[in-house]
């Protein structure tokens, strides 16, 4: 078998709890009127359990939403059942201060000067200053009902819902107000959003489903069904998966970020109502709470399966990552406090190598001419697959999004083609890696940071960029710069591997790009030029480091233009070998 069929990228009885024990009646909303069960027990324990339960923290009413310091030291917790911000020193484990926060405070974000906190029942944004303090007059509303912020930023933007006016609002964190909004499903639930600002996923409790809303163009991608009662869910960091809870069900669906097909499910282990979904930093879990009890499953993203359920307090409602990318915290609306749960054990130490018995990685980085490959003689397909045979890599690090290589593998071991449309688009892997896959044996890592919508939006204001009389110095600069680059270039063949392998020609390419970057990218966010590099060498530096020291050979693939920023990055490593294409172009030339 092919290692690149081995790529990497897994009945209670309850009765009615009505909102007693001082929970105000509007927060019901949010909690579901709780159906509180009494849960099956959680599957036993064993010394692999990859969590334990820390601190438990008093903090208040109703706790609901979380937000950390940058370093981690200190926690803020909208109490919605009391109208306050507890603020919390983690060193302690203490409430040490408390915030008046106005009616119904469901959670905060960190603003440019303070904070903006939402007001469940009073349909508003409100504003705080850098002490807590009520800033007069600044107030907004965005619509009935805003629950839970994003969990993170994106370029000074985060995003909160308003479940009773079927809204998603994006808010500037730099100025500290909302912008505008999208409209989503019956009642929407706390949102997430793709590392880009691309995309943004939204579980529509009443609805049933989740709406996919392509933020950069303003547009529905998609309304994935088939998930009863959604109230949360949380993307996998590499971004290939949205783990939603389907509280209406008591399980947890995973939908592909490209497709968005539900590839999969998990029930036994989820207890009942499962609300919020939290998947900490290194990507190996999800942990889902389940508001109808008192615990928190913990799914193996792998395996797809339930490894630990954790007893954390009655009605555990938002979890929320800490900055340390290992804990995750709990705030219980119930009990009135925030858990801790903490990684069970550290991770094993590798053993110490002598500094004469490490071993470095080898990278060949070969730059492609994509439809080109199709009608040139000298670096025609068939000198690519002689390529790859000579260079007989471990790892090809390829540039095909994560979240659309698994469909694009099925369909080739189905079928013996691919029609996945992103996949399609790259000769070198239709007529070179698939085909070859059955020939060698190597693992493939898809590392693509590409998204549909960025690139459609990149397309668009390039255009209306180029036909605005405003902006005519700014256009005759640029393409000044793409001449200049490819008189440049035209010191080769444009189809020459031995040119295309060249500082040079990485220099002539340049030319352009540096000028594309300092006009465009700012405009173009993650579409821009550096921004899409680093988003791809994010991917390629996680296969990197995952093998470090194992002596292995990775060949990674690009379009030409992207090998010069790539080889930069590539030269400050010191685990690596960077071997020339060179000496494997003379080894083919000499065979043939």
């Amino acid at each position: 078998m092919s290692r690149a069929m081995r790529t990497t990228t897994h009945a209670p009885v309850c009765r009615l709890r009505t909102a007693g024990s001082g929970v105000p009646g509007a927060v019901v909303s949010l909690a579901l009127a709780a159906a509180a069960c009494s849960e099956a027990p959680p599957p036993a324990g064993d010394g692999d359990a990859p969590f334990r339960v820390g601190a438990t923290i008093d903090v208040g009413a109703a706790p609901h939403g979380i937000r950390f310091s940058p370093a981690g030291d200190t926690a803020w917790v909208a109490l919605s059942g009391e109208g306050r911000i507890a603020v919390v020193d983690l060193s302690e484990s203490a409430v040490v201060a408390r915030w008046e926060a106005g009616d119904t405070p469901l959670d905060l974000v960190r603003v440019e000067g303070g904070w903006l906190v939402s007001q469940f029942r009073d349909s508003t944004l409100i504003r705080l200053d850098e002490g807590g303090r009520i800033v007069p007059g600044a107030v907004w509303g965005v619509g009935a009902g805003p629950s839970l912020f994003t969990p993170g930023t994106v370029r000074g933007e985060t995003w909160i819902t308003t479940e009773f006016s079927d809204r998603l609002w994006t808010v500037d964190t730099r100025q500290g107000a909302p912008l505008a909004f999208h409209a989503t499903g019956d009642r929407p639930y706390p949102a997430d959003v793709m590392w880009d600002g691309s995309h943004a996923f939204v579980p529509n409790l009443d609805a049933g489903s989740v709406s996919v809303i392509d933020l950069l163009n303003g547009e529905l991608d998609a309304t994935v069904e088939g998930c009863p009662g959604p109230p949360g869910g949380a993307l996998t960091p590499d971004q290939v998966t949205y783990v939603v809870a389907c509280g209406g069900s008591d399980e947890v669906a995973f939908i592909n970020t490209a497709s968005f097909a539900i590839t999969g499910r998990v029930s036994e282990g989820i207890g009942p109502r499962p609300f919020s979904v939290v998947v900490p930093g290194n990507g190996h879990h999800a942990l889902v709470n389940n508001a109808g009890g008192n615990t928190v499953s913990v799914v193996d993203l792998e395996s797809r399966a339930v490894v630990q359920r954790l007893e954390v307090g009655e009605q555990p409602i938002v979890l929320r990552a800490h900055p340390d990318g290992e804990r995750v915290f709990v705030a219980n609306e119930v009990s009135g406090t925030l858990v801790e749960l903490a990684p069970a054990a550290a991770a094993p130490e590798a053993p110490a190598r002598s500094e004469g018995e490490a071993t470095l990685n080898e990278v060949v980085v070969l730059g492609m001419i994509h439809s080109g490959h199709e009608t040139s003689e000298i670096f025609s397909l068939g000198v690519v697959r002689d390529l790859v045979r000579e260079i007989d890599p471990d790892y090809w690090l390829t540039e095909i999004p994560p979240n659309r290589w698994d469909r694009a593998w099925a369909e080739f071991q189905a079928t013996g083609t691919v029609e996945e449309p992103r996949v399609r688009r790259f000769p070198e892997y239709m007529e070179g890696l698939f085909p070859l896959s059955r020939e060698l044996e190597f693992d493939v890592i898809p590392t693509a940071g590409w998204t549909e919508p960025m690139s459609d939006f990149r397309a668009a204001y390039l255009d209306a960029y180029s036909r605005d009389p405003d902006r005519v110095e700014g256009w005759a600069e640029y393409r000044a710069a793409a001449e200049a680059s490819a008189e440049a270039l035209a010191a080769g063949a444009s189809d020459d591997p031995r040119w295309i392998h060249t500082d040079a020609y990485d220099e002539a390419y340049d030319i352009r790009m540096r000028t594309y970057a300092r006009l465009f990218d700012a405009d173009l966010g993650p579409g821009g030029w550096e921004a899409i590099n680093a988003s791809h060498w994010a991917y390629i530096e996680g296969g990197l480091d995952r093998h470090r020291g194992e002596g292995v050979r990775f060949l990674l693939t690009y379009g030409a233009g992207h090998k010069g920023p790539f080889l930069r990055e590539l030269r400050k490593r010191d685990d690596i070998v960077l071997l020339d294409v060179g000496p494997f172009l003379d080894r083919i030339a000499a065979a043939r």
